[in-house]
């Protein structure tokens, strides 16, 4: 799979999902999830990866030619790039969540936050030690009210094995119904999870209902509609809400 994955992305910039076509003229069978499995094995191998989209369309590259001069970080290096990286975008959090979202180990995390140095900075959340990017220490204090919708399975939550400064334990039960894996599209307000969303996509429109887990006044609803404007135009259909 992975030789006829190459040989059909020879010398294009993007190829659409489409390619598995030809692993099924290769009688490389694809039919149920397996060309998602192949798909993904390909670009762990390193012969894949994936392009921007095409409209709404997935597109893959051939990783030599979308990357023809890759960086190469020696062990070290790459465990603080790594661990700076990760505590950029998700800190403050713990040495722990860092091993579970790398799958390395606590002994290998806590040598990147080392080699990352003064980049990174411990501090103390509910009397826990966690990690942040330093740089975040000097940033102005102020409220955040900012408003965002986030499909189910986003970075957000799943970057975390302990949720609670995002999601209140009473809600948990709303967002991963069953405690089996599968979490719902969120609505979040000031960080905090504050309602769930589901979709439906017909012919002529988008139907999204809306279910707060607190109290939502009207300019909160409003808001909440504006966030999906974007959502809409990608669709380029138009958006119908319940509540």
């Amino acid at each position: 799979a992975a030789d006829v994955l190459g040989a059909a992305l020879a010398g294009a910039a993007r190829v659409a999902r489409a390619v598995l076509a030809a692993l099924n003229a290769a009688t490389v069978a694809t039919a149920g999830q397996r060309g998602y499995h192949l798909l993904w094995y390909a670009s762990q191998r390193g012969v894949t990866c994936i392009a921007p989209h095409v409209g709404t369309e997935q597109t893959f590259a051939l990783l030599e030619e979308w990357v023809p001069d890759p960086r190469r970080p020696e062990r070290d290096e790459a465990l603080g790039i790594l661990a700076l990286r990760y505590f950029r975008s998700h800190g403050p959090t713990t040495v722990q969540d860092l091993a579970r979202w790398t799958g390395l180990t606590v002994t290998d995390a806590r040598r990147g936050i080392t080699v990352a140095g003064d980049a990174l900075a411990t501090v103390r959340v509910e009397g826990v030690p966690a990690v942040v990017d330093a740089a975040l220490l000097d940033a102005p204090r102020e409220p955040v009210d900012d408003l965002h919708v986030l499909p189910g399975f986003d970075e957000y939550l799943l970057g975390f094995k302990d949720r609670a400064l995002m999601l209140d334990p009473a809600h948990q039960q709303a967002v991963i119904p069953g405690g089996n894996g599968v979490f719902q599209a969120t609505v979040v307000r000031g960080g905090r999870v504050v309602g769930t969303w589901k979709r439906t996509i017909g012919k002529t429109r988008v139907t999204v209902a809306v279910t707060p887990l607190v109290p939502f006044r009207a300019a909160d609803r409003k808001r909440t509609e504006a966030a999906f404007e974007a959502y809409g135009r990608f669709l380029g259909l138009p958006l119908r809400f319940t509540w």
